[in-house]
Order: C-alpha cells, then structure tokens, then sequence
C-alpha cells in the first residue's frame, strides 16, 4: 500500500502507463525502467552485445535517479527522485555513423514538437544540443555512437529533460535552469510524454534515417533560439570566434558570419554564449 500511494503521489515513472500511450509500438519497443541506475546510457552501452538490434526495434532505458547521469563533453546531469524524465534510447542504423550528422540536432526537433503538442509553447533549441525556454536550459541530448563508419552502428540517445527540480539540484547547476512545473504552472505527467515522445522518437529516426539530417534543416532552424544573434564560440585550447549565426549545414555544424566570412564549425568541445 505504501508503494502504491508513493507511486501516486509523485507520479512514478511506470512501464505499462508509458506503453499505454504506445500501444502500436509496444511490439518494437524493448522498455526498461529504472528506480535507480548509474547511467541509462551507460547501461544501453554495456549491453549492446546482449540485444539483436534490427531496423525496426529500439531498445530504451529510463530512470528516476541517476547517481552519474552525464552530458556533453562528460559534465554531469543532476536528477532527484521524480525530478525530471531521463531515458536512454538504443538504435541501430544500417547505413553506419558517417550518415549520422546531425542526429542529436534531430532528436531537438522531436522533443520540441513533443512539449509544444501538450501547450508548452516557446520552446526552442541551442546548438548543438540543448533545450531551452527563456533562454533557460530545460533538457538537453547526447548521442553516443558504436560501430563502423561504413555498415551497422549503434546509436545510444540520451535525453534529460526538467519537470520539477528541487533547490537542492538548483543549486548545484552551473547554469540557468528551469522545468516543465516553473513554466507551466502544472505536475504533467511524465509516463504520458515519455510515450508520446517515444512515438515522435521512433518516427523522427525512421525519417532521418531515409532523409538525412537535410529533411529537418529548416525546421531545426526555426527552432534555433540563437539564430541571427550574435553569440561567442568557445573553441579547443582556449581560443574562441564571434559572430552572427547564419543558419547550419546538411552535416549539423554551425554556421557564422564573421569577420573573417561566413565558416562552419562542427559538434565537439565546443559552447556558444550569447553575446547580445
């Protein structure tokens, strides 16, 4: 009875309630939840062996709390119990990783449809992979990747995504930051996006993987909260370039006009700040 009423109370993430609103993909879908792990990425990662991956199945991990939840370029992900929606989704991809530009910049572009389809409007992304409101970071992505440059590989999608943090997480962010609660007014519930996104997750990689990162171009623009702003890329050893950005490449890299003319720079150890 304790379980069952903590499990009401906060609204614990449940496998059957998420796949309730999958119903279609539960054949596809191989789900594992979590109270507790160290990383859902890494748990997808450590068994890519285990799982016989086809084009149509999609392996996915999901967790309350993760103890070493991580982001970009190995900074870590802070999560509390009931504190945010974190998953990992594990896909293979026939035609290998050189064809697997811009992958996280799409999966930006399903979690805005997603949040904007339950009335969380202005949402936008920054490149390369976060998910902002107010120019706020409310989730954020990455992808790992396994295989052959040319033929099968794996990717591992990683997605964090704020509802409700506690000021003891707050508190030890190193940036601004906000969730679905702050903005919204409301506890929604997580295991009805998670499906949703599921959804829009499996349809968007399907595109991509028949279209290419080009097929979404435009639409990722028109989500870009820095697009023509004037913003500051912090490069490797300390260096750095300004400029107005000017849209993105078919590759997912990012585009400047500069002083120097308008250059492409690619995903990597770098951030962008605005400079407005």
């Amino acid at each position: 009875m304790c379980e069952n009423f903590s499990e009401k109370l906060i609204g614990l993430l449940n496998k059957d309630k998420t796949l309730k609103f999958t119903p279609h993909l539960t054949p596809v879908i191989d789900l594992n939840v979590f109270n507790i792990i160290d990383s859902t990425s890494n748990y997808l990662l450590n068994n890519i062996k285990q799982y016989q991956l086809n084009d149509n199945r999609i392996v996915v991990a999901a967790a309350e709390v993760q103890t070493k939840g991580r982001g970009r370029i190995g900074r870590p992900w802070h999560s509390d119990l009931g504190s945010g929606l974190t998953f990992s989704m594990l896909r293979r991809f026939e035609n290998g990783a050189s064809v697997l530009a811009g992958l996280s910049l799409v999966i930006g572009v399903a979690i805005v449809r997603v949040l904007r389809s339950f009335s969380v409007n202005q949402i936008n992304l920054k490149w390369p992979n976060d998910i902002l409101y107010d120019n706020s970071k409310l989730g954020g992505v990455l992808v790992e990747l396994r295989g052959k440059m040319i033929g099968p590989a794996d990717a591992v999608i990683g997605i964090g995504i704020n509802f409700n943090l506690p000021s003891s997480i707050r508190s030890i962010i190193q940036q601004n930051a906000t969730d679905l609660f702050q903005i919204t007014g409301q506890h929604l519930d997580r295991n009805e996006i998670f499906g949703a996104l599921l959804l829009e997750l499996c349809s968007i990689l399907s595109d991509f993987e028949a279209h290419g990162f080009s097929y979404f171009k435009d639409e990722w623009i028109s989500y870009h909260a820095y697009h023509g702003k004037n913003v500051r890329l912090f490069l490797p050893y300390n260096s750095f370039v300004s400029g107005v950005v000017d849209g993105i490449n078919d590759d997912g890299s990012i585009c400047l006009l500069t002083s120097a003319g308008r250059n492409s720079y690619i995903v990597g150890d770098i951030s962008m700040r605005l400079t407005d």
